[in-house]
């Protein structure tokens, strides 16, 4: 296997600027609570400080490496943020919280893993594939970590609720993501693509 470990666990990060566009956009909605799934290095946390709208928000962030984990709460404590950051995976915190009826936010920001599946661990296969039987979609072994990320981000909204996430131009074509794309047309009332080439 020649993947690096970096591609092997998903970590691409977040330019700066954009993760300023995207926090525009959600701040407008001054979130009382924003989830931020693979918070990485607290790109998105340190960016607060170059927006408005987050002056009340609490933000619970997720990131799997311990390394990653501890810079973004340093971040947060930086930027005098409200945030928990959570050194699991988040996918297995979803499960828990998908049907409450009670975990949700009012916004979701971030940049998730970019992971083929067979790359996954077993684990995350497997946890994977329950999001999308438990939101009654269909499931393909081509997809990639970040669409159930997306899947279980969407349904831990609020109505009402923003999701600002970085996502490759494939969604907009490739087949493993034609039971995100048909959820995104039933729970949306509008989804808006744009190229960061283009800002």
């Amino acid at each position: 296997m020649n993947e690096t470990a970096q591609k092997l666990r998903g970590g691409y990060y977040t330019p700066p600027d954009l993760a300023e566009f995207l926090l525009r956009w959600v701040g407008q909605l001054n979130p009382d609570s924003v989830l931020e799934p693979s918070c990485g290095d607290g790109v998105f946390f340190r960016a607060t400080s170059a927006v408005s709208g987050f002056d009340k928000s609490e933000f619970v962030g997720f990131e799997l490496n311990r390394d990653e984990a501890r810079k973004a709460r340093i971040a947060a404590r930086d930027t005098n943020l409200k945030a928990t950051v959570r050194s699991e995976d988040f996918l297995a915190w979803a499960l828990t919280h998908l049907n409450d009826g009670v975990t949700r936010f009012d916004a979701v920001v971030g940049n998730p893993p970019f992971v083929r599946y067979q790359y996954l661990p077993p684990e995350f296969q497997a946890r994977a594939e329950r999001v999308f039987q438990l939101l009654g979609r269909r499931f393909t072994k081509h997809t990639n970590a970040w669409v159930p990320f997306i899947l279980a981000s969407v349904a831990l909204l609020r109505p009402g609720g923003r999701l600002a996430m970085v996502l490759p131009a494939e969604i907009v074509h490739v087949m493993h993501a034609d039971s995100l794309r048909a959820y995104l047309g039933e729970h949306c009332r509008r989804v808006v693509i744009i190229d960061p080439e283009e800002l």
